[in-house]
C-alpha cells in the first residue's frame, strides 16, 4: 500500500489496524445510532404487512394462499434485489447504496398505501422489496468494517435491537389506528407513514462515514485517509490524548478489476457459503413466523383486534432485551454457540406453542420465542459479514440475505400459511421448530468461530 504523507504517526498502516485501536467514545456511538435508526425505519416498513393483513383479509375475503402471497411479496422482492445491490455496494460504496435503497422503498411504500386492490398491495410490497433488499445487509456490513474486533458482535446486537423497535412500532400503531378507523383506511395510513426514510436518507448521507476498509481495497487511499483521520481526531478529542501508534499486521490487496461472484462458491469459500445460507434461513424463519403471522394466529385463537395488535407488539418488543443479552454474550460465548443456544430455546417454545390455549401461556411462550429466536439474528448477521473478505463482503452478505430470506422469509412462510390453514397452529409451529433445528445442526457442524479476529484474519481460508 502506498505511503500517504501527513501528520498521523500511523500513516501507511492499514485501516484494519487503525480501527482496531479506536476507543469507544461518543462519536462511535453516534455512528452506531445513525446506522441503527436506518434499520428501525426499515423494520417499521417490513413489519406493517403483518398488521395490515388482518384488515386486508376481511376487506377482500382473502384465502390462505392469498394471505401467504401478500405476506411473502416484499421478501421475494428482497431476494431478487439484494444480490445486485450487494454487488453495487462492492463497486460503488456502502453508503451510496444505503441511501439509494431507502429513498426507493420509501416512495414505493407510500404509493402502496393508495392501492385499490389486494393484488396491487402485493405488487407494491414486491417492488418495495428491491429497495429493502439494498438496505438490509448494509448497516451491519458497514458497522463490521468500522468496528474494532473486540466489539464487532456487540455492535451488531445493539444495532439489530433497533430493528425490533421498528417491528414493535408497527403493531403498536396498528393497535391505535385499525380498530378506530374505517376498515379501508387504517392500513393505508400505516403505509403512508413510510415516507419518513425520504428525510432520513439525507441524514445518513451527511453523517455516516464510508467504510475506509472498502475505500482502501478500491485503491482510494486519500479518501480512506481522510475518513480515518476524521474518526481518529474525534476519538482523540474525546479521550484528551493521542491514540497509540498502529502497526501493520495484515496485507491489503488493492482490487481494481471486478471480482466475480463465483468466488463465493470457489473451493475456498464454498463450505462457508452453504453453512451461512442454511443457518441464516433457518434462524430467520422464526422471525418471519412471528412478524408476518402472529396477528393472524392470535385472531385464530379468538383474540379481538385491539388485543391482537397489543399482544403482537408485546411479543415483538420482547426481542429488544433479547438482543441486548445477545450483544453481551456473543463476545463471550462466540458466534456459533450463541446462535445455537438462542435458536434451540426458540425451537422448544415453537414446539409447545400450538398446544397452549390460555392467554397468559400463549403470550408468555411467544414472548420467550421472540426473546431468543429473533435475538439470534444479529449473531447470524455479523457472522455472515465475517465469512468473506472486503472485496466481496457486500455481495457475500447480500447473497446470504437473499438466499436466507428466500428460505426463511418466502418458501418457509408460504408453507407455514398452507400448514396453518390445513393443520392448524400446532402443526405450523412444529414446522418452525423443525427448520430451526436444521439451522442449529448446520452451524455447529460446518461453522468456524470468528470471535475476536480481525475481519482480514477471520476471512482467511
Amino acid at each position: 500500500m502506498d505511503q500517504i504523507p501527513g501528520p498521523s504517526p500511523s500513516l501507511g498502516v492499514g485501516s484494519a489496524e487503525r480501527i482496531e485501536r479506536l476507543a469507544l467514545t461518543g462519536y462511535y456511538w453516534m455512528i452506531l445510532l445513525v446506522a441503527a435508526l436506518a434499520w428501525l425505519i426499515e423494520a417499521y416498513d417490513i413489519g406493517i404487512i403483518g398488521s395490515a393483513l388482518v384488515p386486508l383479509k376481511k376487506l377482500y375475503d382473502l384465502s390462505a394462499g392469498n394471505v401467504g402471497l401478500i405476506a411473502i411479496a416484499s421478501t421475494v422482492g428482497i431476494v431478487i434485489g439484494v444480490v445486485p445491490a450487494g454487488y453495487l455496494a462492492d463497486r460503488f460504496g456502502r453508503k451510496r447504496m444505503l441511501t439509494t435503497g431507502m429513498v426507493f422503498y420509501s416512495i414505493i411504500t407510500v404509493l402502496t398505501g393508495f392501492a385499490p386492490s389486494w393484488p396491487l398491495v402485493a405488487l407494491g410490497r414486491f417492488i418495495a422489496g428491491f429497495g429493502l433488499g439494498a438496505v438490509f445487509p448494509l448497516p451491519y456490513t458497514l458497522l463490521s468494517e468500522l468496528s474494532p474486533s473486540r466489539m464487532r458482535g456487540t455492535a451488531a446486537g445493539l444495532l439489530d435491537s433497533f430493528l425490533s423497535f421498528g417491528y414493535f412500532a408497527s403493531p403498536l400503531l396498528a393497535a391505535v389506528l385499525i380498530p378506530h378507523t374505517p376498515l379501508n383506511l387504517g392500513w393505508r395510513i400505516l403505509f403512508w407513514i413510510g415516507a419518513v426514510p425520504l428525510v432520513y436518507a439525507f441524514v445518513i448521507w451527511k453523517v455516516l462515514p464510508e467504510s475506509p476498509r472498502w475505500l482502501e481495497v478500491k485503491g482510494r487511499h486519500e479518501e480512506a485517509e481522510r475518513v480515518l483521520q476524521h474518526i481518529e481526531s474525534r476519538v482523540e478529542r474525546a479521550l484528551g490524548r493521542p491514540l497509540p501508534p498502529a502497526q501493520r499486521t495484515v496485507q491489503v490487496h488493492v482490487v481494481h478489476e471486478r471480482v466475480p461472484m463465483s468466488e463465493l462458491w470457489s473451493g475456498r469459500y464454498l463450505k462457508r457459503t452453504l453453512m451461512i445460507w442454511i443457518t441464516f434461513g433457518g434462524v430467520f424463519f422464526i422471525f418471519y413466523a412471528i412478524t408476518s403471522f402472529m396477528p393472524t394466529v392470535l385472531v385464530k385463537e379468538g383474540f379481538g383486534l385491539a388485543a391482537t395488535f397489543g399482544f403482537t407488539a408485546l411479543i415483538q418488543g420482547a426481542a429488544i432485551p433479547g438482543k441486548w443479552l445477545e450483544a453481551w454474550v456473543v463476545e463471550r460465548w462466540g458466534r456459533r454457540l450463541t446462535i445455537a443456544i438462542f435458536t434451540l430455546i426458540a425451537a422448544i417454545c415453537a414446539a409447545i406453542f400450538g398446544a397452549l390455549h390460555s392467554v397468559g401461556a400463549i403470550v408468555t411462550v411467544a414472548a420467550i420465542m421472540s426473546f431468543f429466536g429473533i435475538a439470534a439474528d444479529p449473531a447470524v448477521k455479523v457472522y455472515s459479514a465475517e465469512q468473506y473478505p472486503t472485496r466481496v463482503r457486500g455481495v457475500g452478505t447480500a447473497f446470504t440475505e437473499g438466499v436466507g430470506r428466500l428460505i426463511g422469509g418466502a418458501l418457509a412462510p408460504y408453507i407455514f400459511a398452507l400448514i396453518l390453514g390445513s393443520f392448524g397452529i400446532q402443526g405450523s409451529f412444529w414446522f418452525v421448530a423443525g427448520v430451526a433445528l436444521v439451522a442449529i445442526i448446520v452451524v455447529m457442524t460446518l461453522g468456524e468461530e470468528t470471535r475476536g479476529k480481525l475481519l482480514e484474519e477471520a476471512t482467511e481460508v
